[in-house]
């Protein structure tokens, strides 16, 4: 008897030679193809025992190839297997539903292709099962799919009635009165027996008579304790509506707790933010420092010192940014090198105009005072992490006021009053 033979469709190299590796092992013959159109060009002429498809493959992919097969009548008998990485109850329906057998993962290990060949009787040494016809469902179009349905499952035996009341079922109510009737005919035939009669006669009435009455004692406890097993049950279905409806009813409440917490906290947040703005605006209204001072001065720290105890005393956690602004000042230099402003009539032809390159004015406009140095230190050891002060500069990029045209015979104080208004700190609080 010649070998089975069976055909690996799959694309990836590696997966076709660890699949035939598994097959030879179990002494079945292997060909393989790299794609669905080589798989029907390879039935046209040969006709394996089995084949193991990949679904995801270029061209035609596993499904539109093992439909392909399942229409010709020529290879609509061969079984096929899906040997596919995709998982999961719904892709297993679907591949069935088309007319595979069964589907194995690409994790396959040797002793689960051997459960499944043997399953299907693929194996060298068994026969196609000729017993029970597996139900068919045939389509009506020239199209439809036969699905052939291996795993068919018994009708669910009907759910059992409870035993019926005496009232219900009057054959109970006719075995009492049978037992009362026998009862009575042990009763007189006693009376009327010979007082010779022997024991052992007597021994098998009485105890036929306790057969009856105990057969009829065990049927009205059945009855009765049928009974009780109703009432409970129904109780319990009672339980379980009045649980479904109160949890219905804390899931319901917990949600609309949620929602106003929600809106709460972003009411909060609103109002919080608007409190900081504010904050912000008074402080940077009376932002501006002189020409000739350091932006990080004493002054500052006194403002920021403040403004943290206030912050801290609400609660609050987040950063507090302070950013330097410079005003290019148009200056006089004396001929011992001070520099001073000019006059309140003189002209920028008598002055000459700050003029600042990235490095300087990262240097001027980080400038700290030393009673504002140990203002840091100190804050840093009374806030630690809860309030974060970040020091930065602008330099002279970002004027709130627009320099007049830069005409020598302008005004050097009109010039001086936008660079006083454009040399200033800008406070932000950013909460965490």
């Amino acid at each position: 008897m010649s070998n089975k033979l069976a055909l690996v469709v799959d694309d990836s190299r590696m997966a076709r030679h660890v699949l035939s590796k598994m097959l030879t092992e179990q002494g079945i013959d292997v060909d393989s193809v790299e794609s669905g159109e080589e798989a029907l060009g390879y039935l046209c002429g040969k006709k394996p025992s089995m084949i193991f498809m990949d679904h995801t493959m270029p061209g035609m992919d596993g499904f539109q190839c093992l439909r392909a097969i399942k229409n010709d009548p020529h290879t609509a008998t061969i079984p096929i297997i899906m040997y596919t990485s995709k998982e999961g109850e719904v892709y297993e329906s679907q591949a069935r539903a088309l007319g595979a057998v069964d589907v194995l993962p690409k994790t396959l290990k040797p002793l689960m292709l051997a459960q499944v060949l043997e399953r299907q009787n693929l194996l060298p040494h068994q026969t196609r099962a000729t017993g029970s016809a597996p139900q068919v469902r045939v389509g009506q179009a020239a199209n439809d799919v036969v699905i052939v349905d291996m795993d068919a499952k018994p009708e669910a035996a009907p759910t059992p009635r409870p035993a019926p009341t005496p009232e219900e079922h009057p054959e109970l109510n006719a075995l009492e009165q049978r037992i009362e009737q026998l009862t009575q005919q042990l009763q007189g035939m006693s009376q009327k027996e010979d007082s010779q009669r022997s024991r052992y006669g007597l021994v098998q009435y009485l105890g036929l008579a306790l057969c009856v009455v105990l057969i009829g004692w065990l049927l009205l406890s059945n009855n009765r304790l049928m009974q009780e097993l109703t009432v409970v049950q129904s109780n319990n279905r009672q339980l379980e509506d009045t649980v479904r409806e109160q949890t219905q009813k804390n899931d319901a409440m917990r949600n609309e707790l949620n929602a106003q917490m929600s809106a709460q906290e972003q009411m909060s947040s609103n109002q919080n933010r608007q409190f900081y703005e504010s904050i912000e605006w008074a402080l940077n209204e009376d932002g501006q420092f002189a020409w000739d001072e350091k932006p990080f001065n004493d002054r500052l720290a006194s403002t920021l010192s403040q403004l943290a105890r206030n912050l801290s005393s609400v609660g609050f956690a987040g950063e507090i940014a302070i950013r330097s602004h410079l005003g290019r000042f148009c200056q006089v230099t004396a001929a011992n090198g001070e520099t001073f402003l000019p006059d309140v009539d003189a002209t920028l032809s008598s002055c000459e105009i700050v003029q600042f390159n990235p490095t300087s004015a990262e240097s001027i406009g980080t400038e700290q005072t030393p009673g504002f140095e140990r203002f840091l230190a100190a804050f840093q050891s009374e806030y630690g992490d809860e309030i974060e002060l970040n020091l930065s500069t602008a330099g002279d990029r970002r004027p709130v006021a627009r320099y007049p045209s830069q005409d020598p015979d302008s005004s050097a104080d009109r010039w001086n009053k936008v660079a006083a208004r454009n040399q200033r700190i800008e406070i932000s609080i950013n909460p965490y």
